[in-house]
């Protein structure tokens, strides 16, 4: 007997929401796009795609209001109102399955239940066996020999089975008796009234007496006492309930059964939307399912010398772990038009002529992501020099929404002879070394798909306009971030401990603290335990009840801090275990044994070509609250002194200049307060009558528009109300309308185009900036608007980058530069070279880029980072 596999689209998508919303785990794409219900409802689509059922058919409600609401006003009223996170997901659902190629169905005036039960009846009718999934109790009505519910409970990793049996076995009904049952005693998640008073237990026991609602109303003369009387009064509403509970079996739909025969997937139309929402393991998966045998054989040998290298060649190295600083290298593969081979880490160790090949910069390498290859090298005792195209840095040109892994850029290029990864390695607990004819084979596969995408990755980038970018902005900076890797930040590890020290005696104290005021001993990082003693036993407000517990986030602890003395102790204790257990002990647990902390750059990550740091992440130290500031003492100087510029302003600098904002520029010439200069503008007062309340509400409102802050936002932020912060929006764009024109003419260009871009034509490209969702395409609007601004920052400051790094070569200075923290660069200088760097490094900034406003830094220096500022 076929099946058909119908399942509750609404229920699924619900579930899948609100089993990672609930834990804060709200997936994004790098749009920031929710994604974390369709990622949910996927996986369990995988598990159920394995019971390969013959057809397949997805239900969804068509909106609020059905024919139940003109029975009942109250239907479903009690409901909350859906997050917009999980609302933008609902047309997303329906992309996916078009991918999928599974029919859906959706009428408006019905359920997604009447869909399933008309279906389930035309299927049974039709011979077939019947599958439903969903998580409403509701379906169990539709149970028959053919027809059987998995309630889900867990995914679909455990589901509750309904078959008459069941329902027997359970409740001792019958299918078609689950209507009666609802109707007596009701559904709070429909807010279905059902009778009061009437629950489950009472509910079965009426029914096994006499059977139907129905017939219970002509004998409900016979019930005595107070259970009598209240089934007299509100037998109609039972009636009325069990009506609204009836799944019905016969809307007006057509189905032509061949339409719901599952054939599988399109394959590239599922790549391209896992590919846009960053469903990397999703598209793995789906990738090596699809993956064709290798027209034609990978011929290379493996060598434990390497024979004379004569040519231009690919070299990369197989890292084992992310990390290049610690990671051991496995080995070496190269390839060239006649050649590809692979050595061994040890044998290449030994190998002095190959050795002075990978140290010549006279013979031109190219590979994926440099910076890694010559650090990795670099720590195991190899020097790499020569290495001139980076196959990721051009691809991340490109395209930087690209998931940086090989097999994702080669797929870019369609080009698929490479495996994931973790294919090779295994991942997680299952990471190992694989045999050495399987690494040497990925690892030449690699070098190979380098070869053959250079030139085809140059012309696009030519085409695209954006070699110059590559060649002389992002090369170079990659080796000067392989330099400021390996030299490192010098770290006074006595520091962390002397401060691990204090904040453990001050977390001890609070502890006690808390325990006194809430008059017992609970565990404080428990939101659970917390939650109860906060909205329970002390009574607090605006306790926020989830599936685990009471919401103990912060912004619900900032709503009531200073309604109970608890609340801010509470605060101060998680502020001081996060500092003591990310930041002072895992800082020491970072240290090298040269003293220093090698933090890794990602230079091909963001969207909009800024630098993130990670293991550790070296530009979150934390400076908002003192405690946290402390934490840069131990950052010290490896010679003499540290020296920091920071650009004062960019953004708005970069904003005033892209938009010609003729009083923002002239303000900027004139080296006003830019801050003031706003306030007096939009209040209409004096530059020195603006007080510090007025230069408070201007600067949110100058930085926030560069991130398209609405008013909403704002009222937060400054503390006024709605309309006072439109007002001050409207009044910001008065003053300076050529903002207002800039943001709708790059937002109407990215509508046109697909994508916005830099001073320096870097793309950012936003496919969603059309999308048919609202929330999602005001998104895409805010990033266009926001990211040629932010971008053109990361830009200068590369240049900045490059030209410090240039006069400090020229002038053979000892003193490095280590660091970037966003609009900042660190610097480790000689007393001796101290006024050389700072003059240097301030005209190299200030004249990285000529714009229309000057580019202006602020510089200091001191022993160590704290003592910066």
């Amino acid at each position: 007997m076929e099946e058909l596999v119908l399942i509750d689209g609404n229920s699924l998508l619900f579930k899948a929401y609100y089993a990672t919303a609930a834990m804060g785990n709200l997936m994004v794409n790098k749009d920031g796009i929710p994604t974390n219900a369709v990622f949910g409802f996927a996986n369990m689509l995988q598990r159920i795609l394995q019971r390969e059922a013959a057809y397949l058919v997805v239900a969804f409600d068509y909106g609020k209001k059905t024919f139940r609401n003109d029975l009942l006003d109250e239907y479903k009223a009690t409901r909350k109102e859906t997050p917009d996170e999980l609302k933008c997901q609902f047309a997303m659902i329906r992309e996916f399955l078009d991918a999928y190629q599974i029919p859906y169905f959706e009428m408006e005036g019905f359920e997604g239940d009447d869909l399933i039960g008309t279906l389930s009846a035309l299927a049974e009718k039709e011979g077939l066996s019947v599958s439903i999934f969903t998580g409403d109790k509701d379906a169990f009505q539709l149970v028959s020999d053919q027809t059987t519910v998995y309630r889900t409970v867990k995914g679909v990793t455990q589901l509750d089975i309904y078959t008459p049996a069941t329902l027997q076995e359970k409740y001792g009904l019958e299918p078609d008796q689950i209507r009666d049952f609802l109707g007596l005693m009701g559904d709070s998640a429909d807010n279905i009234p059902g009778i009061k008073g009437v629950g489950e237990k009472t509910a079965l026991k009426l029914l096994h007496e006499y059977g139907t609602i129905e017939n219970l109303k002509e004998h409900a003369h016979e019930i005595k006492g107070k259970m009598g009387e209240k089934i007299r009064e509100n037998i109609d509403l039972g009636l009325q309930s069990k009506k609204i509970a009836t799944i019905l079996r016969d809307i007006p739909m057509e189905l032509d059964l061949d339409d719901a025969r599952y054939t599988g997937y399109d394959f590239e139309k599922l790549k391209a939307f896992y590919q846009k929402y960053d469903m990397n393991s999703l598209l793995k998966k789906i990738s090596v399912e699809s993956r064709q045998p290798q027209t034609s054989e990978l011929k290379f040998e493996i060598v434990e010398h390497m024979p004379a290298i004569t040519q231009d060649s690919s070299v990369i190295g197989a890292i084992y772990d992310q990390n290049y600083h610690k990671s051991i290298v496995l080995g070496y593969a190269l390839y060239n038009a006649s050649q590809a081979y692979f050595i061994t880490f040890e044998n290449a160790l030994k190998d002095e002529e190959f050795l002075k090949y990978l140290s010549n910069e006279n013979y031109h390498k190219y590979s994926y992501n440099i910076k890694a290859q010559i650090l990795s090298a670099k720590w195991n005792g190899i020097e790499i020099k020569g290495m001139d195209f980076d196959l990721q840095l051009a691809s991340y040109i490109l395209n930087p929404s690209l998931k940086d892994e090989m097999k994702y850029i080669c797929d870019y290029y369609g080009y698929t002879s490479l495996q994931y990864e973790e294919e090779v390695f295994g991942k997680n607990t299952k990471k190992h070394i694989p045999e050495l004819s399987l690494l040497a084979k990925h690892t030449v596969s690699k070098a190979k798909a380098i070869y053959e995408l250079k030139d085809e990755a140059i012309r696009k980038l030519k085409e695209e306009e954006q070699y110059d970018l590559y060649q002389t902005l992002e090369l170079p900076v990659a080796y000067i971030l392989a330099e400021m890797e390996y030299t490192g930040a010098k770290v006074d590890i006595q520091v962390l401990k002397d401060l691990e020290k204090t904040f453990e005696h001050q977390i001890k104290e609070i502890e006690e603290d808390i325990y006194m005021l809430a008059d017992e001993k609970f565990n404080i990082s428990s939101p659970k335990q917390l939650g109860e003693i906060l909205f329970n036993k002390l009574g607090l407000p605006n306790g926020k009840k989830t599936k685990s517990g009471y919401s103990t986030s912060q912004d619900i602890l900032e709503k009531i801090e200073d309604l109970h003395p608890i609340v801010p102790l509470i605060q101060q204790y998680r502020m001081l275990t996060k500092l003591t257990s990310t930041y002072v002990k895992g800082l020491q647990e970072q240290v090298f044994p040269d003293g220093k902390i090698h933090t890794i750059f990602n230079q091909a990550l963001t969207q909009t070509g800024r630098l993130s740091s990670i293991d550790p992440n070296l530009q979150n130290i934390p400076v908002r609250q003192e405690e946290g500031k402390l934490i840069r003492k131990a950052f010290v100087a490896s010679h003499d002194y540290l020296v920091t510029f920071d650009y004062s302003q960019i953004e708005l600098r970069i904003l005033a200049h892209l938009a010609q904002v003729k009083s923002l520029i002239e303000a900027f010439n004139q080296d006003k307060d830019i801050h003031t200069h706003t306030a007096a503008l939009v209040f209409k007062v004096k530059d020195e009558e603006v007080t510090s309340n007025m230069r408070r509400q201007a600067k949110a409102v100058n930085f926030g528009i560069i991130y398209g802050m609405g008013e909403f936002r704002l009222s937060k932020q400054i503390g006024v109300s709605l309309a006072e912060a439109k007002e001050f929006i409207r009044r910001y764009f008065e003053e300076y309308p050529e903002i207002r024109s800039y943001m709708d003419n790059i937002v109407e260009d990215c509508k046109k185009d697909g994508y916005v871009s830099t001073v320096l034509n870097r793309k950012r490209y936003i496919p969603t900036i059309n999308d048919k969702n609202f929330i999602v395409r005001e998104q895409a609007k805010r990033f266009a608007m926001n990211s040629p601004i932010q971008g053109s920052g990361a830009d200068i400051l590369k240049l900045a980058m490059v030209k410090v790094d240039q006069l400090m070569k020229e002038k053979q200075l000892k003193s490095k530069m280590i660091l970037q923290v966003h609009d900042e660069l660190i610097f480790d200088v000689y007393k001796e070279e101290l006024d050389e760097m700072m003059t240097i490094i301030k005209s190299a900034m200030e004249e990285a880029f000529l714009m229309d406003v000057p580019l202006k830094v602020d510089g200091a220096y001191a022993t160590n980072w704290y003592d910066l500022k």
